[in-house]
């Protein structure tokens, strides 16, 4: 339990020394805010989506037609309200919340379902008998 928790602890202690560094980096850097983009795998990379919700508030609801073909796209537009909360406020490409997201992103485990997939096809045979011993 200790140890778990002290890891914990830990990997807190390196993400806000992270974040301090890019936060600093940022600063000495001049960048022009209209090229920035938010950092790989950043759930703030979501934000790129609310320049549809103007099409929201001129466009939905509506039918199918040849003239609007896209009206499917209108069962999106309850997530529009995410753009002023979050994305107008808090999220800022190189900012707090888009530099410690991607960085959590980033150190998950990345894995390929059809090599996993795969790998589970080989031991199929054993994975039957484990099973049928058990019962």
């Amino acid at each position: 339990m200790k140890a778990t928790y002290m890891l914990s602890a830990l990997s807190i202690l390196v993400l806000v020394i992270f974040v301090n560094a890019a936060d600093e980096e940022q600063k000495e850097k001049k960048l022009d805010p209209e090229t920035l983009d938010y950092a790989k795998g950043s759930v703030c990379g979501y934000c790129e989506y609310c320049q549809f919700c103007k099409l929201c508030e001129s466009d939905c609801p509506c039918e199918t037609s040849a003239s609007k073909p896209n009206c499917k796209m209108c069962k999106y537009c309850k997530f529009c309200y995410l753009c002023s909360a979050v994305c107008d406020t808090v999220c800022q490409p190189g900012g707090v919340l888009d530099t410690v997201s991607s960085a959590i992103v980033s150190a998950l485990p990345i894995h390929n379902k059809e090599e996993i997939d795969k790998d589970l096809d080989t031991v199929q045979d054993w994975m039957q008998k484990e099973k049928k011993d058990e019962l």
